[in-house]
């Protein structure tokens, strides 16, 4: 039984379907529309957002036949038909005129000086012969030199389109000559909608705190959400026969290893209430049930983030979170300083770096959380001055007085 993973089954195949990129997307439309096609694309950003999905679809679109003899149709819409010969070669694997090339394990100059060979000849049909280059930054100084001079001056129905999560890494002699999209991470709420609409699509019904849940832990990337997904849904599922599925929160939870929010409210109400016993049982629950200490005190940090949010814009528009825990937000965030705040960041952010060295992993953890208390007990710097200089103007009251009665 062959089954095609919700990643593969999902992909994009028009510029219209692909999430949160619309500066691009647009972008490339209005080339094709106006034939102010580059000879060069580097599509850089992190993983899963697009790149590949996006090259290929400007691929297609290149050589569509719809596009290319249909003025109306190349104006009013500037999407591959998936209908005409070129589309469908495309789309069965079996398109002469567009090329993928793994950089990662074909990274050497031979490998580029043979694709120079072939860039020489013209498309047997079509318009533009199209070369997807994946990983690009993986290629060796060599390759990338080799590569300067059919950039440089490259035959007219040649395209280019350089995918890289490393732009850094990419010589500015190529990057010069190409033109750049810098492809955005997505957001939960952007994520959260595409998968609640493959769900309808696959009869699943799961509740939107699993799909934020699963959209946070995707970190911006919709593939690795997509992944997720399925794994949630191959969880959720008893039986092969069964025609409908559904997830809950509690599953999802438990099957990605996340930690519930209510945890780490739980530690700043321990914090508000200098509650010693109940910041332990938190370290306690985190080491017991086997949770990586060294993520949780990232997302600590995070959530001390959202706090410092609150207090500088009053506002809990920047907060990816359900709105029952922005409003949680919005009401505990009365309770701390933004200086306060701050020293909570650098206590936790000491602690991250050192744990990983630490001999007793738990017992670090346990004595960062009690430090948080200790900060909070002490204030911020203005008040732990405040406090000094009542302090020494009273001792030196104290003095006179002892002077006086001496006399």
């Amino acid at each position: 039984m062959s089954y095609t993973v919700i990643a593969r089954k999902y992909r994009p195949q028009r510029f219209a379907d692909i999430t949160a990129q619309a500066h691009i997307t647009r972008t490339l439309q209005n080339a094709i529309r106006t034939g102010r096609v580059a000879h060069g694309y580097i599509f850089s950003g992190s993983r899963g957002v697009g790149k590949t999905t996006s090259a290929r679809i400007l691929a297609k679109a290149l050589n569509c036949e719809k596009i290319l003899t249909d003025e109306t149709y190349r104006n009013e819409v500037a999407e591959p038909c998936g209908v005409c010969e070129s589309c469908r070669d495309f789309d069965n694997g079996a398109s002469l005129n567009i090329y993928e090339f793994d950089a990662a394990s074909n990274n050497s100059v031979d490998d580029v000086r043979l694709l120079r060979e072939n860039v020489r000849y013209a498309p047997q049909k079509g318009k533009y012969k199209v070369y997807i280059i994946d990983e690009f930054h993986m290629l060796s100084t060599a390759a990338f030199n080799a590569f300067l001079k059919t950039l440089e001056e490259p035959p007219p129905h040649a395209i280019f389109i350089f995918a890289t999560t490393e732009l850094q890494d990419v010589p500015a002699t190529i990057s010069s000559r190409c033109q750049r999209f810098i492809f955005k991470r997505i957001s939960v709420q952007d994520i959260a909608n595409t998968l609640e609409e493959i769900c309808k699509k696959e009869n699943i019904t799961i509740d939107r705190d699993s799909l934020n849940l699963i959209a946070r832990k995707a970190d911006g990337a919709m593939r690795d959400a997509q992944s997720l997904l399925d794994q949630v849904i191959s969880f959720s599922l008893q039986d092969a026969s069964e025609e409908s599925v559904k997830i809950t929160y509690e599953t999802t939870a438990s099957l990605l290893n996340i930690l519930d929010e209510e945890y780490f409210f739980a530690v700043t109400d321990a914090i508000v209430e200098k509650n010693p016993d109940k910041m332990l049982g938190v370290s306690s629950y985190i080491y017991e049930n086997g949770f990586d200490i060294s993520d949780f005190l990232q997302k600590l940090i995070g959530h001390f983030r959202n706090f410092l949010i609150i207090k500088n814009l009053r506002s809990s528009k920047l907060i990816e979170t359900t709105e029952v825990y922005k409003k949680r937000y919005e009401d505990g965030a009365k309770h701390f300083d933004a200086d306060t705040l701050l020293q909570f960041v650098d206590l936790v952010t000491n602690a991250e770096k050192e744990i990983k060295t630490f001999r007793e992993p738990q017992l670090k953890l346990e004595l960062t959380l009690l430090k948080l208390i200790k900060v909070a007990e002490l204030g911020n710097y203005e008040e732990r001055i405040a406090a000094l200089e009542k302090a020494v103007q009273a001792l030196s009251q104290e003095l006179k007085k002892k002077s006086l009665t001496r006399a």
